[in-house]
């Protein structure tokens, strides 16, 4: 299996060509829907309880102090979507990784610009419904 993932990208360059050719853009339009669900089917209640009995929910820490359950909600969310927008860019890029694991090769990084995206969407993405529905709730006004 090695040979054919890494023969096909040797390094990151070859998987950012790759990526820059077949990626199809998530938006938070795509996740809005399921984000506002996960709040609505956990009442609002997506932090950790001492966080949310302070009652000082603010932009700069909201997402550190989400529960397990609601940052995997989310996680699970982001990721239905963006496979399938781009499932077989999804598929390759778990592909270079679990190699890489398995072979302790050291190429980890190669589908690196994946995990970079998916995190920076992850937080962009949470920070907009924060802004657009969390933000109302914190101030008490939902």
């Amino acid at each position: 299996m090695e040979e054919t993932i890494f023969g096909r990208f040797p390094d990151r360059c070859a998987f950012d060509k790759y990526w820059e050719e077949t990626y199809i853009p998530v938006t938070y339009e795509d996740v809005r829907e399921c984000f506002e669900d996960i709040v609505t089917a956990a009442a609002g209640h997506i932090y950790l309880s001492d966080y949310e009995s302070g009652g000082c929910i603010s932009r700069a820490d909201f997402m550190e102090n989400l529960s397990q359950e609601a940052q995997f909600s989310f996680q699970d969310g982001l990721t239905e979507v963006f496979y399938d927008k781009n499932p077989e860019l999804y598929e390759t890029a778990f592909a270079v990784y679990e190699t890489a694991q398995m072979e302790e090769n050291g190429k980890e990084d190669v589908a690196g610009i994946f995990h970079e995206t998916y995190n920076r969407l992850y937080a962009e993405f949470l920070g907009r419904l924060f802004d657009e529905r969390l933000a109302q709730s914190a101030s008490g006004t939902d």
